[in-house]
């Protein structure tokens, strides 16, 4: 369910002295509105979990996880939780497209460097890939520190920096686990066809080809969670979803719950809250207002 029109963040408000990179480090709340925005983002997951809504995707994201945004794709992360002792961390560094094309010509072709923008160019879309021993956040801690200190040469030193981090965007591609991947992929696409449904742990291990103790391995390793866990917190973000969408606007808090599998309005209710720190009419109310 695409929005008609998204809130556009514009490079020209955060960079300045004609120097195009910008780097911060924010706590995700539930009341930020999803947007789109006019320069190239890298987002690392620092601290915590939570979801990040890409395009027409849910995703589920934890700390080590790296997003690539092209121009015009929209997102929003939002957390696991409301409670603050569970925060979402994520570190940012955006550039404008002048920058990236000039750090991604650097390199000749014969290197065979940058096969993320030939992805990118191919997909036409947005790219995710996750670390494996901190690389991603020692890279993204230097960026953050760098920028707020803006020592002499800062401007060539995140330059720098930010070249590093697209090598190491090379190798996570490289290695990354393709056959996991696609499981989770499988498995997530199943069990969100069937959100409405009643769905078990053996139906849906049945449905994707896996034995219920590989299903709950895979699970537990790529998204962090148990299966309960994994299918209520997609429960409650298609419930955010339909919530959110002004074509919905005639259905009642009873109906969304049934229709994303909450049968019973109470526990409906008390879920959300928990995992919204908002009331789903308060939820509903607060987006629309955005």
């Amino acid at each position: 369910m695409r929005k008609a029109e998204l809130w556009m963040e514009k490079g020209e408000h955060f960079f300045t002295n004609g120097f195009s990179i910008f780097v911060n480090r924010v706590q995700e709340r539930f009341e930020l509105p999803e947007h789109v925005h006019d320069f190239y983002e890298i987002c690392y997951v620092v601290e915590g979990s939570g979801f990040h809504y890409v395009e027409e995707e849910t995703i589920r994201v934890r700390k080590g996880d790296l997003f690539f945004l092209p121009i015009g794709v929209s997102h929003i992360f939002r957390p696991a939780s409301a409670d603050p002792k569970k925060r979402l961390l994520i570190s940012n560094c955006i550039f404008d497209e002048q920058l990236f094309q000039f750090l991604t010509s650097i390199l000749p072709g014969q290197f065979g460097m940058y096969r993320f923008r030939e992805q990118l160019l191919q997909r036409d879309s947005w790219l995710q890939m996750r670390e494996s021993s901190g690389e991603f956040g020692t890279l993204f801690n230097s960026l953050f520190e760098e920028f707020q200190q803006k020592r002499t040469g800062y401007e060539t030193m995140l330059c720098g920096l930010l070249l590093q981090l697209f090598i190491q965007m090379e190798r996570a591609l490289e290695g990354a686990e393709a056959p996991v991947y696609n499981r989770m992929e499988t498995i997530l696409r199943v069990m969100r066809e069937r959100l409405g449904e009643k769905i078990t742990l053996v139906q849906l291990a049945k449905e994707v080809g896996l034995g219920t103790r590989q299903l709950q391995r895979d699970i537990a390793e790529h998204m962090g969670c148990s299966f309960s866990e994994l299918l209520l917190s997609e429960r409650i973000n298609r419930s955010c979803r339909l919530l959110e969408d002004t074509a919905n606007s005639r259905r009642s808090i009873a109906d969304i719950a049934a229709a994303v599998g909450l049968q019973d309005p109470k526990r409906f209710y008390r879920v959300f809250k928990e995992k919204t720190g908002m009331t789903p009419a308060q939820y509903r109310s607060e987006r629309r207002t955005i």
